[in-house]
């Protein structure tokens, strides 16, 4: 047997036993508890809602009173939704005061998942203020370090997982400065985070492609603001369809999305029920694929075909 054959033999092996590893699952989900952040709309809200119905023991933390009391109507008594701001350190601790209290006797969380995430700043970089990036920042950067950190001694304590929503743009940067740099922050965050592996707790990424979400919709009224935020002597530089031009990259990546949520919230599912989850989820065929490969091409490379897409066309 040649050793071309050995190797073939042996990868074909390794393979089938990743397959059957990542099969396996945890069992007692009525005695485990699970954190969700963003769970308003979206994918935080599709994935509350599924946990609930198998069975898991849910905080729902929403933005908004209004999603709480939705949540409250129409979940079962094991999801209990939570008016939190993940931007406010204020906020947080009083989330931890309910869910501490709400935890039986020496019962910790296994399982946080950061999902809250905005847009952020929108247009060119050029455009993009410190406030744009400290807004962003906030929620998409802060917010997970500062959710993980108040909830990880409850984590460690079940041996349990942190599940950290990054983005295909925390592994190559096309658009939107402020959220491309706390996506890859995200990435970095969790990467280091890897150190808690010592203590028999988990970390995993999950890393969307473009999905048709509410996170879209202010997409006009933010160029709008931004063009009306400029100063006069800039401002006056732009055409009267600036904010449709504004615009126009970010509907590209918004037409092109996917409409299929289950894809994201079954890689969120897999994180947490599996007994050995991957460390990233690649979630939708753009990711696995057209970006997968980008981001391991030469920049000239895909630098050529993001302005061929339109997308730097801003």
């Amino acid at each position: 047997m040649d050793i071309l054959t050995i190797i073939c033999i042996a990868l074909s092996f390794a393979y089938i036993l990743e397959w059957f590893l990542r099969k396996l699952k945890i069992d007692n989900f009525d005695k485990r508890f699970v954190l969700v952040t963003g769970c308003d709309s979206g994918f935080g809200f599709e994935l509350a809602k599924k946990l609930d119905k198998m069975g898991f023991n849910v905080f729902a933390c929403c933005l908004t009173k209004s999603a709480v009391e939705k949540f409250n109507e129409t979940s079962s008594s094991k999801l209990k939704a939570i008016e939190m701001d993940v931007t406010k350190d204020a906020s947080i601790e009083k989330t931890m005061e309910i869910v501490k209290r709400s935890l039986p006797n020496e019962k910790g969380l296994w399982a946080v998942v950061n999902n809250a995430g905005i847009l952020g700043g929108i247009g060119p970089t050029i455009l993009h203020t410190r406030q744009d990036y400290e807004n962003t920042l906030a929620v998409n950067l802060y917010g997970v370090i500062m959710v993980t950190k108040a909830c990880l001694p409850l984590v460690l304590q079940e041996q349990g997982r942190i599940v950290n929503t990054s983005s295909i743009a925390g592994r190559v940067g096309f658009f939107n400065s402020s959220y491309t740099i706390s996506k890859y922050g995200v990435e970095a965050f969790s990467d280091v985070l890897r150190e808690i592996y010592r203590t028999g707790a988990k970390v995993q990424i999950i890393e969307p492609g473009a999905f048709k979400t509410p996170i879209w919709k202010p997409l006009k009224q933010m160029s709008v603001n931004k063009i009306a935020s400029l100063p006069a002597e800039i401002k006056s530089q732009f055409s009267d369809d600036a904010a449709d031009k504004m615009v126009a990259p970010y509907k590209i990546l918004e037409e092109t999305g996917s409409t299929q949520y289950n894809l994201v919230v079954d890689a969120y599912i897999h994180a947490i029920t599996a007994k050995f989850p991957r460390k990233r989820y690649l979630v939708g065929t753009d990711a696995k694929y057209t970006y997968r490969f980008l981001w391991n091409l030469p920049e000239i490379i895909s630098d050529y075909f993001f302005y061929k897409q339109g997308i730097y066309n801003v």
